[in-house]
């Protein structure tokens, strides 16, 4: 299996991993952390990385032939145009979330021309929601949107969970929590989707019986630091089985997240046994229909401060 990805150059020789091999495409300076979105905007030039990125794609694709099948993450640019250029070979296009709101906002005349031609060529589509499709189906003249309908499916991506028990319980040891505190923590890139703000305002009006850790980092982070209380504690970016252990050391996870498809870091929560308190994006709302451990709170900060002492006192009555 190849794998054609940014970073690097597209002149070195592939990387072996396990049944994989990686073939560098270079576009580093535009596909890095947090995503080519958010990089755009904090530096416009980085739109220009795009243009040696392609040329690296496309130079792999013709290195790599002959091809039976090609899977394409992300709508644009990866199935359009990158995968787009392989005739005859099945497509399977992996919509995410960011490439579909993308889409959305493109001129109705472009975001249909791409469709058109993705699903003329037989692609199939695969949305990690059920809300990101709809959404996408919305914004598509009906004999478009039922096409895509039936060539699409709604997968969320596959997740794996490492036992992080025992780290779990030394990072909350660590924190000498009274018997009566409980921990809410937070995971989530700083940026103003996902309100992280909204959990520094709701610890400012809870008890001192409730403790907040936040993991990850982004342009917000200043901010948020400035403006938070002592009950907060700032973790930064953390490996993914440190970020883990400090959900499974937690008593509740927070995410107040806008925009959102179908969020790993919910769903990793859950598979820890974490209950969830979260606002409604995405698919969240029609989890939390059929998962009482996720409960969906409104976008303010005294209601989420609301639910989580009553979280609280349910799993640990006084």
């Amino acid at each position: 299996m190849h794998v054609i990805a940014p970073g690097g150059s597209a002149w070195t020789p592939p990387e072996r991993d396990g049944p994989l091999q990686i073939h560098r495409a270079g576009g580093g300076a535009l596909f890095t952390w947090p995503g080519a979105l958010a990089r755009t905007r904090q530096a416009p030039w980085r739109l220009l990385d795009g243009i040696p990125f392609t040329a690296g794609v496309l130079h792999r694709l013709r290195t790599i032939h002959p091809v039976d099948l090609a899977v394409a993450h992300w709508i644009i640019p990866s199935a359009f145009p990158l995968l787009h250029a392989i005739p005859r070979v099945p497509l399977c296009v992996h919509a995410h979330g960011a490439d579909v709101r993308l889409l959305r906002q493109a001129p109705r005349q472009l975001r249909e021309f791409i469709l058109h031609l993705l699903l003329e060529r037989g692609a199939h589509f695969v949305f990690a929601a059920r809300a990101l499709r709809d959404s996408l189906v919305d914004a598509l003249p009906s004999p478009l949107a039922s096409a895509l309908m039936r060539a699409a499916s709604v997968e969320p991506p596959s997740i794996e969970i490492p036992d992080v028990a025992v780290r779990a319980k030394a990072l909350r040891d660590s924190l000498q929590l009274d018997p009566h505190q409980r921990l809410a923590v937070t995971v989530s890139r700083l940026i103003p989707s996902k309100r992280v703000d909204l959990v520094v305002e709701a610890a400012r009006v809870s008890p001192p019986s409730l403790r907040y850790c936040i993991v990850g980092d982004g342009p917000e982070q200043g901010a948020l630091t400035r403006t938070s209380s002592p009950s907060i504690r700032f973790l930064g970016a953390l490996p993914r089985t440190e970020a883990l252990s400090w959900i499974a050391a937690a008593d509740v996870l927070l995410h107040p997240s806008t925009v959102e498809a179908a969020p790993t870091v919910i769903r990793e929560a859950r598979a820890l046994g974490v209950p969830v308190v979260a606002c409604a994006a995405g698919d969240v709302a029609a989890w939390a229909a059929h998962d009482p451990g996720i409960h969906i709170t409104a976008p303010d900060h005294r209601a989420i401060a609301r639910v989580l002492a009553t979280i609280a006192r349910r799993a640990f009555p006084e």
